[in-house]
């Protein structure tokens, strides 16, 4: 799964990487764990090469868009790795997913200084609105107080970035035990708060896994009315060539 993938309508890149395990990893629907490492040398060294390989498609095609993705919180990563990826990151949009606490005045406004992008969009993995869905059901170890801390934190890096930063949130659906009128929910209320909503379609992949449900064609029509993306989280997604 690891490697770069380019869209060559959207000029974009996805860049995954190797990462630790999560720190929470205690997600009922994610098994990321998989494929992360222990060892602090070959992560390195992996993404040197993942990270060489983005500088050179970078020469011979159009780059507008970084998504850089690693399993976990991108905050997890080695220092030494985020300042590798500031060879590949100076003006251009970056987004990258963190977990809610890794986020600080601090801890934004160093990444920003040190990545230099023309925009940076934190992609944050909420998943509902609803505190018993987020915590008892999918075990995200996310409170609505830290929810609200998030906002709160929003409001001020926007008063000194403006819009060169953007906090975006998940939303997941096609799971068991989510209902699609709280998705419906849960989306309208990010919207008022967020810069966007991305829908995660869940995919299981393991029998221990929560099960997957049918979506109706109603629910997919209103989440690509109102949603940045929807990802349906097809197997073809992530062909790394």
């Amino acid at each position: 799964m690891i490697g770069i993938t380019y869209d060559e309508k959207t000029k974009k890149i996805v860049v995954i990487l190797k990462g630790f395990t999560c720190s929470w990893n205690r997600c009922t629907f994610c098994c990321f764990y998989e494929e992360a490492t222990r060892d602090i040398d070959n992560l390195i060294s992996t993404n040197k090469e993942i990270i060489k390989k983005t500088e050179c498609l970078m020469k011979e095609k159009p780059v507008d868009r970084i998504s850089i993705f690693n399993g976990g919180s991108f905050f997890e990563l080695p220092l030494s790795v985020v300042y590798d990826l500031s060879n590949i990151t100076n003006k251009k949009i970056i987004e990258i997913e963190s977990r809610p606490e890794f986020l600080s005045k601090d801890s934004i406004g160093h990444l920003f200084n040190t990545l230099k992008p023309r925009k940076l969009i934190l992609r944050i993995g909420f998943e509902s609105i609803y505190d018993d869905i987020r915590n008892d059901l999918l075990n995200k170890g996310i409170k609505d107080s830290e929810l609200r801390r998030i906002l709160k934190l929003r409001s001020e890096m926007k008063s000194k970035f403006g819009n060169l930063i953007e906090f975006i949130t998940y939303v997941l659906f096609g799971i068991e035990g989510i209902d699609e009128k709280s998705v419906i929910t849960s989306v309208r209320e990010f919207n008022k708060s967020f810069d966007g909503v991305i829908a995660i379609k869940y995919k299981s992949y393991h029998e221990w896994m929560p099960k997957e449900v049918k979506v109706s064609k109603e629910l997919l029509e209103f989440l690509r009315m109102n949603c940045l993306d929807v990802d349906l989280t097809d197997s073809d997604i992530w062909k790394i060539d």
